[in-house]
């Protein structure tokens, strides 16, 4: 049986929730050049298929 005088002076705090650990800089970055490669091949493509006709 707990102690009734520890129970009321020091509460158990609940565990906190977990918090999802930010992208690191390395993962953005490569982020942005897949998606400026990707981007900037699709408006060669359109810009080829344009010219062509």
């Amino acid at each position: 049986m707990p102690d009734p005088h520890c129970s009321s002076c020091c509460p158990v705090e609940p565990p906190k929730p977990e918090t999802p650990m930010p992208w690191p800089l390395g993962a953005l970055l490569w982020l942005g050049i897949i998606l400026g490669v990707g981007g900037g091949a699709y408006v060669l493509v359109m810009w080829m298929l344009s010219s062509a006709f």
